[in-house]
């Protein structure tokens, strides 16, 4: 391939006075391997691996609307947008540090200096939606020139096979000193976790989240039940609690056998908290739910802390089984664990490949999994295949994620749900559609490598990484985003 011309253009002049010269970067000697048989590396040990990084560069790029490239507020994400361009510009170094040799060639100088100013540039807006909207002007022509020159060498990518040697998943998560945990491969969809207070909870529940009440909510978790799902996830703020409770009634199934979690939504009623939950109990049609949970942290401490005590009186009566909350970082969880008498034994959270648990994850020193961990608590992710709170990048969509099933013969959405099993937490899926009911619960007959599980949490640091800083720090640097520095 002849080498590439400049992307020499006034923006990318203008671009390159904001910024200062790139500087020298490590080599990336350490992470490539010559492939040997079985997909491992031919010396040395470890897992021998194409990531996807120039496929990945050219799926991001559409998901980024032009217009945005100017000052504009309709139509613009601009709390999303830095998200997608990282990940853009850390796919696009990465496929240039891991291209083969004569591919790397086919680079100037003067469009890798162009690239590492623009990775800058972006460093300097940070995450903040106005530094974006008030700059990112100035270099966003430079940033489509540059994607555009590279098109053509991005298309017929050659890399070299990264090495992923044996040692953990990437995450401080114990047991098993952070291996991915032996999660069932018989086919028992009824596998369960104990939770602290001795409540079993099966690993895969299934979620109704958006699903309407014109009889959907009901059908499908008739659907649900018939698969073997023995979980079932609900909330006060859904609306559907009447289908979910008609469904367990008519389902034929004991309710004995049935973890029904539910959850109470509205911060201004955490004050009623009981009469709420008498409520709930009333349009479910039970007299006792496994897991109950507080939705959200609300408004203030006092208002958890009233909320709190009237829900561990009815844990003490039986009426509920087990205490847990929902959407609570580490912060908000200490600050509970602080009064609370009956500790929560369950978190339910936002969990994807992009947003590892919650949405200041990428900005903590300490992994939530392992702050879970060392507190007895297990993890449920909700939304595990749709986008970071409401972002541009789709799990499912992911060249990262597509690749990994193209390699294990599975969905992505099989694949992404046996990743976060694998890394000890719980599953709920959602459909409306029965065959999505039953492909959701095929995840036990088959595994992912640690090799695939340390890749799927590497994705995290694409998102949100620079070039002085990897982000997250707790998470491995299995694509080597160090070298980019």
């Amino acid at each position: 391939m002849s080498p590439l011309p400049s992307c020499h253009s006034a923006a990318a002049k203008l671009w390159l006075c904001l910024m200062a010269a790139a500087t020298s970067k490590a080599t990336s000697a350490v992470t490539t391997c010559e492939e040997g048989a079985a997909g491992l590396c031919k010396s040395g040990s470890g897992a021998a691996v194409y990531p996807p990084f120039a496929e990945a560069v050219l799926w991001a790029v559409t998901l980024l609307p032009e217009h945005c490239d100017g000052q504009v507020l309709e139509g613009c994400e601009w709390n999303h947008l830095p998200d997608t361009w990282r990940y853009v510009w850390n796919n696009l170094r990465l496929a240039i540090q891991h291209a083969s040799t004569s591919h790397k060639a086919a680079i100037g100088d003067e469009i890798l200096q162009q690239i590492a100013v623009g990775h800058n540039f972006m460093e300097q807006m940070g995450n903040d939606p106005g530094m974006w909207y008030t700059n990112w002007h100035a270099a966003a022509p430079s940033a489509r020139e540059i994607l555009k020159v590279l098109t053509p060498w991005l298309q017929a990518y050659q890399g070299s096979p990264l090495r992923v040697p044996r040692a953990n998943t990437g995450v401080r998560f114990p047991p098993s000193a952070g291996r991915s945990l032996q999660i069932s491969t018989d086919g028992d969809v009824a596998a369960a976790a104990t939770l602290a207070n001795g409540v079993e909870l099966p690993i895969l529940g299934f979620g109704v989240w958006q699903l309407p009440t014109d009889g959907t909510t009901y059908q499908s978790v008739l659907w649900a039940l018939q698969a073997g799902y023995r979980h079932i996830d609900t909330a006060q703020a859904y609306q559907n609690e009447h289908e979910v409770g008609a469904a367990i009634r008519d389902s034929g199934v004991p309710r004995e056998e049935i973890r029904l979690v539910t959850k109470l939504s509205q911060p201004q009623e955490y004050v009623v908290a009981r009469q709420r939950f008498e409520q709930q109990l009333k349009i479910l049609g039970v007299d006792y739910v496994d897991v109950y949970m507080l939705h959200s942290p609300g408004g203030s401490r006092e208002d958890r802390e009233t909320a709190w005590r009237q829900l561990e009186a009815l844990y003490d009566e039986g009426r509920i089984r087990a205490l847990g909350v929902s959407n609570f970082g580490i912060d908000l969880l200490e600050e509970l664990w602080s009064f609370a008498r009956i500790k929560p034994v369950y978190l339910q959270n936002k969990y994807s490949i992009y947003q590892p648990g919650h949405y200041e994850e990428a900005s903590s020193s300490e992994s939530l999994m392992s702050w879970l961990a060392s507190h007895n608590m297990v993890m449920t992710g909700y939304s595990i295949i749709h986008p970071e709170h409401a972002g541009l990048l789709s799990p499912l969509e992911d060249p990262h994620v597509r690749a990994i099933a193209r390699r294990v013969g599975r969905t992505p959405s099989q694949v992404l749900h046996r990743w976060l099993l694998q890394l000890g937490a719980v599953v709920i899926p959602r459909s409306r559609r029965q065959e999505r009911i039953i492909e959701n619960s095929q995840l036990f007959d088959f595994s992912l490598s640690d090799a695939d599980i340390r890749l799927l949490n590497g994705i995290a640091s694409l998102v949100k990484s620079t070039p002085s800083a990897r982000t997250p720090v707790w998470c491995e640097d299995v694509y080597g985003v160090e070298l980019l520095r």
